[in-house]
This record gives C-alpha cells, sequence and structure tokens, in this order.
C-alpha cells in the first residue's frame, strides 16, 4: 500500500480521562511542581480561604484542577471536585455546595447527620418560591429526613398554586421567622467549622468552570461561599478565567462595576497558571512535547513529514502563544488537510496563523496586501524571540517572510530566499507564488475559536 492509499486519520479526538490512576501522570507541561508549591502553600491556611486558578479557556484548568484533586486525594486531604457548569440549572448553589461535602463525609462519622440537618434548614430559608429543581439537590441532602417543615412547603404549594393570597401569607411567615433563619445560619456554619476543624489537613472543594456559567448564578455562587462557608480548615479551589467572571459580575451588577475590586471582597488569592511561552528553552520542548502527544492520539505513525510539521507547529506554538485547545485544533487541520506530500514546514506557519488570527487568515485567502504586511510583522516579532538567528528554524522564518513580501510586491523582487523556495516546489510542479494559498485552501474551513 502506498503512503498515498494509507487511510488518513480521523479528525474526531479521542476523550480520555483528565486523571489516570496516579495524579499528574502524563503531565507533558510539568505542572505537578505547581501543585504541590500550591499544596505546601494551602496546608498552612488553617484560617480557610477561597484561592482561584486563572487561566484563559483551552488553557488545561480543568486537567490541572483534577490532578492536583487527585494529588490531593493521594495525600488523605477530603476532597470535593464540582462542575459548575453542569449544575448551573440551580437556582441556588448553596444546596449544591453543601450537598457535594455531605458526600466526603462518612456515613458513620460524628457530626455528619448534624451538617445535613442544618444545611436543610439553611436551604429552606432560602429556597426561591417555585424552584422545583432545588427539591432534587435538597434530596441529595436527604431533606426527607431532615424535618422538611411547613413553611418549605407553603413555598413550593404556593408557587404552584399561583394564588396571590397564598403566596402572601407564606411571605408573612417568612418575615416573622427571619430571626430564627438567622440562627439556622449560624448553627450551619458552627457545625461545618465543627466538622472541618476535626480533620487534620484541610478541606478542599474545587469548583470548575464557574466562568461558563449563567452571571447570575456565577456571582451567587462565589457570594454563597462569603456567606455560609467561610470556616477554618475549609479552602475553596476556583479554577476559572478572572476576564470572563469579571464580564458576569458586570453583567449582574450593572456595567459601571468595578468587578475586579467586586472579586477581590470574595477571592483571597489570585494565582496564575503559567503558561509555557518560551523559545529555545526546556519549556518550549513541553511544548512540543504536547504536540507530539496530540499526534499520537490520532494514531499518526511517525514519519519525516510529521516529525518535520510537529517540530515547527511546536515552535510556532510557542511563538504565537497557542492554548493547548489551539494545539488540538492545529493537529486535527492537519488530519483535515492530508494528503499534502509537499512544504510541510509551511503547513506548520499557516495552521498555526489560522488557529491563532482567524480573521487574518481569511484576509489572506482573499490576497489583502495589507493583511500580508500584517503577517509580516508577526514573522519580525517572531525573529526578534531568537538569539541571534540561531535556531535552526530561524531560515524557514526568513522564507516566510519573503513569501509574505513577495504577495505584496507581485512576485517582483526577486529575492535570493524566493529563488532557493522555487526551485524546491518546482519538483511538486508548483511556483512559489501559489504556496500560500494552496496551503491555505487545504484547511480553508470554519473553525470556532
Amino acid at each position: 500500500m502506498t503512503q498515498q492509499e494509507k487511510p488518513l486519520p480521523s479528525l474526531s479526538l479521542p476523550r480520555k480521562p483528565f486523571v489516570g490512576e496516579h495524579a499528574f501522570e502524563g503531565d507533558l507541561l510539568d505542572r505537578r511542581q505547581l501543585a504541590e508549591r500550591l499544596t505546601s502553600y494551602m496546608d498552612r491556611l488553617r484560617e480557610g480561604a477561597v484561592l482561584a486558578i486563572d487561566a484563559p479557556w483551552g488553557e488545561g484548568k480543568s486537567w490541572f484542577g483534577r490532578n492536583w484533586a487527585k494529588h490531593l486525594d493521594e495525600q488523605e486531604h477530603k476532597v470535593v471536585f464540582i462542575d459548575a457548569f453542569e449544575q448551573d440549572y440551580s437556582e441556588d448553589p448553596f444546596l449544591l455546595i453543601a450537598a457535594e461535602i455531605s458526600e466526603v463525609l462518612d456515613s458513620g462519622e460524628e457530626g455528619a447527620r448534624p451538617l445535613r440537618q442544618k444545611a436543610a434548614s439553611v436551604a429552606k430559608a432560602i429556597l426561591p418560591m417555585g424552584t422545583k429543581v432545588m427539591l432534587n439537590l435538597a434530596g441529595r441532602l436527604a431533606l426527607g429526613s431532615a424535618d422538611l417543615s411547613e413553611e418549605f412547603r407553603g413555598a413550593v404549594e404556593a408557587a404552584s398554586a399561583g394564588g396571590s393570597d397564598m403566596a402572601g401569607q407564606w411571605v408573612e411567615k417568612r418575615l416573622e421567622e427571619h430571626a430564627q433563619e438567622k440562627v439556622s445560619v449560624q448553627q450551619f456554619r458552627d457545625s461545618l467549622a465543627e466538622f472541618s476543624g476535626r480533620q487534620d489537613k484541610p478541606v478542599v472543594i474545587f469548583i470548575d468552570e464557574l466562568d461558563r456559567c449563567r452571571p447570575t448564578f456565577a456571582v451567587q455562587l462565589i457570594e454563597r461561599l462569603k456567606h455560609f462557608f467561610d470556616v477554618p480548615n475549609l479552602v475553596f479551589i476556583l479554577l476559572l478565567n478572572r476576564d470572563q467572571l469579571e464580564k458576569a459580575v458586570k453583567g449582574v451588577y450593572g456595567a459601571d462595576t468595578d468587578a475586579s475590586a467586586y472579586l477581590s471582597k470574595f477571592v483571597n488569592f489570585f494565582f496564575l497558571l503559567p503558561k509555557q511561552t518560551s523559545v529555545e528553552t526546556q519549556a518550549n520542548d513541553h511544548v512540543k512535547q504536547y504536540v507530539n502527544h496530540v499526534f499520537d492520539r490520532y494514531s499518526f505513525s511517525e514519519g519525516r513529514q510529521v516529525g518535520g510539521f510537529s517540530e515547527v507547529f511546536g515552535m510556532m506554538a510557542s511563538l504565537l502563544n497557542l492554548s493547548l485547545r489551539d494545539i488540538e485544533r492545529g493537529v486535527a487541520l492537519y488530519a483535515f488537510a492530508q494528503p499534502v506530500n509537499v512544504a510541510n514546514h509551511f503547513l506548520a506557519y499557516v495552521i498555526a496563523l489560522k488557529v491563532s488570527n482567524p480573521n487574518l487568515f481569511n484576509r489572506l485567502i482573499k490576497g489583502d496586501k495589507v493583511a500580508h504586511g500584517e503577517a509580516q510583522k508577526i514573522v519580525d516579532v517572531m525573529q526578534q524571540k531568537f538569539d541571534g538567528g540561531r535556531d535552526r528554524n530561524w531560515p524557514l522564518l526568513n522564507s516566510i517572510r519573503a513569501l509574505h513580501e513577495g504577495h505584496i510586491s507581485g512576485f517582483t523582487n526577486g529575492s535570493e530566499e524566493l529563488k532557493q523556495l522555487n526551485q524546491g516546489l518546482w519538483n511538486y510542479g508548483l511556483e512559489v507564488e501559489r504556496l500560500l494559498p494552496f496551503l491555505a485552501e487545504r484547511i480553508d474551513l470554519p473553525m470556532e475559536r
């Protein structure tokens, strides 16, 4: 079977579990070290805290969080992991968090049942009228065995019946019992503090995908952490994109809100998830390893063409600051473009440009000379990141720059780079002015960022 006849790999990315048998298996970006440093810091937070790991979408926050949670579990912490986006159909996050905490309690642990009962009392105080979804979550707290009071039933019945008189009577009763509800909240916090205080190490609750939730749910969740769960030896780890969460705050409280200052009231510390972006360093090697890892997931057999593309695309990923998700999309585009038996190094550049700057890519396809000038400046910035042109990919960047210059001038400049490139393409029946359009056409399909 010839290379042309070999079946091409599937474009679908295989789904693999976030966590292996042990924490940080396949840690290609060396993130265990960060988790261990943060764990050492967190273990000293005996007064409790809310920490946030901030990174843009597609940077591996979920992978890091789940593996860190596994690491803490291996270190005998009590750990909870909550995917908030999967649960944001709920109107109030309190029950979600309280239910998940209740699940880490051993059935025979002292104080487990009182904690559930007091959580039920708080739930009855804050549950919005007509919220039937919350009853399902409340069931996880065993509210049925925790004295589901008449006032709680009254809220649901009032909303279901739609009668203004019944609703009004229920509201009056709630106002009368406001003092008791405040007591219930304090009793819940006391019971939670008693539970967390008995642990040798902090109880850690991860909350992922918060920035993808409905704005009202996301904002209410961080507020609930402060109001109900701020107790010693209980640490929350929020995995989020801070920019997106700040937009949620403004969506709830208005565009003029100082969202950064508002979040600082509820989050003690923001930590950035490091991104491997440097060139000619071990960090760049990590990115290239991840590129090769994604190729393995596509079942690409190692060959000269794949190896050449992988090396250059790894370099481009570092130079253009691609996210891990961008890298996966780039490999998907490479698979889509096959078979391509010419200029795989240039294909790596074209793909990296498409996933990092799709608007510029679309303008290049249309032959926009201004776009070629902008791309030329991007290549200039890439070259500035190398030390005196000593990298073996420096000639490639020179050729890419010459290609853009050729499109701007109409290929009348006759540079040495273009002459050499044209000679290499001759055997493939491809002229130098057709190289970038040919490669761009191979991957010209719409993609969401």
